[in-house]
């Protein structure tokens, strides 16, 4: 059964349900661990080796930023996902060799305009969300680094959508521990040896993300799977490029817009204070590991149901999404009861601050409630992009974000006052309020009607 996980490729059309999405998924909630602990990392050894609220929040803040480059390339490359997993439930294996000829061309020259992009306008990211003046140098110095490392974040998820099309869940985890492992080391020799700060916890980011992403573009070049791929043959289809933007640019402008809220939020943390600033960062980092089965279930249902809708078994791709949402709200649950009885053991993890501590500890007594919320809102989303319905999942995602989570936290600490428990009961409500739209769009039985391939 566990040998399942190790596959090159996987028909996730047949067996067992249950058996099916957890061995597909437990890669996606390791790898999702790993790459939590990748960035987290910087903020734990920052926390206890430079013990300043100043280091934390600098780090805190350049990470939030870089999120937002993330959001965008993942949600782009989620779009070859679908399409590549469609063709392989059809058993159009064919054109899976044309759309990844087509993505690497195209993926690869977008990396090097968004690397360049990001480099020009750091210094204004990092005014646009009121940076403390005694974190922004920090803060700058992270961005401007981190972004020499946008094409291999690039390479990474391209060849990783494309392996989990294809129900590939394993090997990209695999990489992506290499990549953690790689970080951390560097993370201690970089800011523990060289006493770098921020801008060491840049450097071994960057180095660990080339590790990670040349050593998965090998393994793909070097191994044997149902499609061939070799970087001399690639070509590019036109067709295929505006298939994969046409599902892509949602879920990318989707994730973007909704990590450039998490900038709006940041900035009305950052204007409470530098321990607020700390707190907040702090606690979004813990959260990166208690939303991660939750996020990592939903990763893993968007391949399945692609591979079901190209199959043309709807009623299995739907009994996937009531399983996913079963086994991650249980999660929830005792995260939730976790942080609400004692918030402080959670942020204590990260640092010995504390103020940040006590900052960090007020936020999560709030939000902590989405906890349980979060795992309907993203398996839910999966859902409808595993269908091709993603412009539905951005329209749905983005209204909550933007018109109701943002507004909400501004309107909240307006009236009750500039407190991180006030800016975190936003988000449960915006959750409960997209949970309920896509339940309605569920019901009305659209998402049958797929028409990618």
């Amino acid at each position: 059964m566990i040998l399942n996980m190790f596959k090159n490729e996987q028909n996730l059309t047949e067996g067992s349900i249950s058996k099916t999405l957890i061995l597909f998924a437990l890669p996606f909630v390791f790898a999702n661990f790993l790459q939590a602990l990748y960035g987290a990392c910087d903020l734990i050894i920052i926390g206890h080796f430079t013990g300043g609220s100043s280091a934390i929040s600098s780090v805190a803040t350049g990470a939030q930023i870089m999120h937002i480059v993330m959001s965008f390339i993942i949600g782009l490359t989620t779009g070859t996902t679908v399409l590549v997993g469609h063709a392989y439930g059809a058993g159009k294996k064919e054109e899976i060799e044309k759309i990844i000829g087509t993505v690497f061309i195209f993926f690869i020259s977008l990396s090097l305009i968004v690397a360049f992009l990001m480099y020009y306008f750091a210094p204004n990211l990092i005014n646009i969300v009121n940076t403390p003046d005694i974190a922004y140098q920090g803060a700058l110095e992270y961005v401007l680094i981190c972004s020499f490392g946008v094409i291999f974040i690039f390479l990474f998820n391209v060849f990783s959508s494309i392996l989990r099309g294809v129900g590939n869940s394993y090997t990209p985890m695999i990489f992506i521990s290499i990549g953690c492992i790689a970080n951390i080391l560097l993370d201690l020799f970089f800011i523990g040896y060289l006493n770098l700060g921020t801008k060491g916890a840049a450097i071994a980011t960057v180095i660990a993300q080339g590790i990670c992403a040349i050593s998965l573009a090998a393994y793909v070049r070097l191994n044997k799977f149902s499609f061939e791929f070799k970087f001399r043959k690639t070509k590019f289809y036109f067709d295929k490029v505006k298939n994969i933007v046409k599902l892509g640019l949602p879920l990318s402008f989707q994730d973007s817009m909704v990590q450039m809220s998490f900038i709006i939020l940041l900035s009305l943390a950052n204007s409470i204070g530098v321990d607020a600033s700390a707190g907040y960062g702090t606690a979004n980092r813990l959260n990166g590991f208690t939303m991660l089965p939750a996020f990592s279930f939903a990763m893993a249902l968007t391949p399945i149901v692609a591979q079901n809708m190209g199959a043309k078994k709807r009623l299995r791709a739907k009994y996937m999404l009531y399983t996913a949402i079963g086994y991650t709200f249980i999660f929830g649950l005792i995260c939730l009861i976790w942080q609400q009885t004692s918030p402080e053991s959670a942020i204590g993890i990260f640092t010995k601050d504390s103020n940040v501590i006590k900052e960090g500890a007020s936020y999560l007594k709030s939000f902590s409630f989405d906890l349980i919320i979060v795992p309907f809102a993203f398996c839910l989303n999966a859902f409808f992009n595993g269908c091709g319905r993603t412009a539905f999942s951005m329209a749905n995602s983005l209204a909550a974000t933007l018109l109701i989570r943002v507004p909400l936290a501004f309107l909240i600490t307006e009236i009750f006052g500039k407190t991180l428990f006030n800016l975190g009961m936003a988000a449960p409500i915006a959750s409960v309020c997209a949970v309920t739209i896509a339940l309605i769009y569920l019901k009305t039985g659209r998402w049958k009607k797929s028409k990618i391939v």
